[in-house]
């Protein structure tokens, strides 16, 4: 097998492992109740298609660089972010506003956050990675 083979598949595991990190998350902390009964298979993969392709591709630039130092940021960016974005979902959709305000938000567990609000943010934690990535590559070059 060629290199470039190898190296995409080391990355299609390595999202795979993130992603099932993400699911038990969100499963761990029910986030996956509520509205989701009308919620169709095509309409959840559209959602998630664009982060997890931005996780494919800097996964395997991560990869291309051959340095376990860029993976292991990689490995960090992509999860400790995250998780801290799904504990804080959990953290809104459980909270009750303990005085008036102007503009309420009140989340139905998780529907709303865990289809645009965490798909828009983790893209832009993976675009900042790209971005990071290829300026720390650069510079050593």
């Amino acid at each position: 097998m060629s290199e470039k083979t190898i190296i995409r598949i080391k990355g299609l595991a390595q999202v795979v492992v993130v992603s099932v990190i993400h699911l038990i998350i969100i499963y761990f902390l029910n986030l996956k109740m509520g509205a989701w009964e009308g919620v169709g298979g095509l309409e959840i993969v559209l959602t998630y298609c664009a982060p997890v392709f931005l996780l494919y591709a800097t996964c395997v630039r991560s990869l291309k660089t051959k340095k376990i130092r860029y993976n292991v940021v990689w490995l960090l960016t992509s999860l400790l972010p995250s998780a801290a974005i799904l504990f804080k979902i959990k953290e809104i959709t459980g909270a009750e506003p303990g005085e008036p305000v102007f503009i309420e938000f009140h989340f139905e567990q998780g529907y709303m956050e865990l289809m645009f609000f965490f798909p828009i943010v983790y893209s832009v934690i993976q675009l900042l990675l790209w971005a990071s990535m290829w300026f720390m590559i650069l510079s050593k070059e």
